[in-house]
């Protein structure tokens, strides 16, 4: 399948089908509890690809040796399953205690007050002012902590550099407009003798049209409340669509069995078109393990050339509480740990991206051997975060029901369904009373 996923023989019995893996603590280890009131057991969630998720596993075992009065119990999840598998778990009244979560489903979660305010717990134990205050601040909900950053993370235009080399197609420098990259992915469909497609189809994909907008100078969302016009909507469709018939963009039956968290299905590891977006920590820590050839980062297109870029920082993770947390305070040392300890930080490396903290990002500068996909990601995050201007606001708890409703009416279009203006149409009448609820 690849590279990455040669380790799936080991994993696949525990950490990718979501089963709860009980970590034993080493006789020899030394330290003290956590919790400070005696014993604690501290349930932990986390997704990923096997790789990721064996990482993250083996440092709630490192924690546990180093705490032999908390026992961790470590369950993981692939990204596609991870979260239908916890809002099953919340529903039940049985989620984990320490939740790796975005910031969406922050924002959902915490309003149906199923995620506990984190602010009697910072500045001690959990630190937080070793992260940039955006980072915080989309980890907020109504001027309250629910969530501290495990990673930095960035949107980007993922490239396969092996596939555009050997087409002889210049490698993009990330200059490009949304006019300039349709040429380009049409130019590719048309130099491969339409043995691939140029690009993958992001019409149902709510962070790229949330790139988009900005670079109209739109947002996404204002106030809790949808920020763009049926209007750009439409103009958005109207773009991929264009792209679906000249064969630009991979055709509907494929894109719809592409979802984003589902990388080994991915256009580009699947070999179907060299162009599509990759958040930053899923180039190292995802995309490509997956893939022999080398893939490549740049900033997502502009509307008009000399534009600033619309990309943004923001986590790729963060670490959230269960308002049902058995031990609080041990579930708090437990954080901190993994999101500020130097330990952490060597361990997972890029796997998630470029450490949140200051320290974490400290301590792997300070490390030897990076490679070559990690040091794109450096270079990738170090020049984006020099160009970027504005950070915007939080989603709103509804965007996981309108992210659905967008993916929904791209696909309705893109099967031929609806028309634009009916697809479009509906879905701010549904995504309305969405954000209403």
């Amino acid at each position: 399948m690849a590279e990455v996923l040669t380790r799936r023989t080991v994993l696949q019995a525990g950490f990718a089908a979501g089963i709860a893996i009980p970590l034993l603590a080493a006789c020899s280890a030394s330290g003290s509890s956590s919790a400070g009131s005696g014993s604690a057991t501290v349930r932990f969630s986390s997704y990923g690809d096997p790789t990721k998720l064996g990482l993250r596993g083996s440092l709630a075992k490192t924690y546990m040796a180093a705490h032999p009065k908390v026992k961790m119990v470590f369950e993981g999840s692939a990204t596609a399953d991870y979260w239908d598998k916890l809002a099953t778990e919340m529903a039940g009244g049985n989620a984990p205690d320490v939740i790796n979560i975005d910031s969406v489903h922050i924002a959902e979660y915490a309003s149906k007050n199923a995620l506990m305010a984190l602010d009697k717990y910072i500045p001690k134990p959990i630190e937080i002012d070793t992260f940039t205050k955006p980072l915080v601040q989309l980890g907020q909900l109504n001027g309250k902590q629910y969530g501290v950053p495990v990673a930095t993370s960035m949107y980007a235009w993922g490239y396969d550099q092996t596939v555009l080399d050997s087409l002889g197609i210049p490698l993009p420098d990330g200059s490009w407009t949304w006019d300039s990259y349709a040429v380009l992915a049409n130019d590719i469909r048309k130099a491969s003798k339409e043995s691939i497609y140029g690009s993958e189809d992001a019409s149902g994909d709510e962070p790229t049209l949330q790139i988009w907008l900005r670079t109209k100078g739109a947002e996404l969302y204002q106030g809790g409340q949808l920020a763009y016009s049926q209007a750009n909507l439409e103009e958005w469709f109207n773009y991929w669509g264009s792209l679906r018939a000249s064969g630009g963009i991979i055709p509907a039956d494929v894109a719809a069995l592409s979802r984003y968290g589902d990388w080994p299905n991915s256009p580009m590891v699947t070999k179907k078109a060299p162009l599509g977006h990759i958040f930053t920590p899923n180039l190292a820590g995802g995309f490509q393990g997956l893939t022999k050839n080398t893939l490549n980062l740049a900033l997502p297109p502009v509307d008009k050339a000399g534009d600033k870029t619309a990309t943004f920082a923001n986590a790729s993770s963060y670490l959230s509480m269960s308002t049902r947390v058995s031990d609080a305070a041990a579930a708090a040392e437990f954080i901190n740990w993994f999101v500020n300890g130097q330990e952490a930080a060597l361990t997972l490396r890029l796997i998630s991206g470029p450490p949140a903290s200051s320290a974490g990002m400290d301590a792997l500068l300070q490390s030897a051997n990076l490679t070559d996909a990690e040091k794109a990601v450096l270079d990738f995050t170090k020049m984006a975060l020099s160009q970027v201007e504005s950070t915007p606001e939080p989603s709103p708890g509804g965007d996981v029901a309108v992210q659905a409703l967008l993916l929904k009416a791209s696909q309705d279009i893109a099967f031929k369904k609806a028309s634009v203006a009916e697809a479009s149409k509906k879905f701010f009448s549904d995504a309305a009373k969405a954000l209403s609820q």
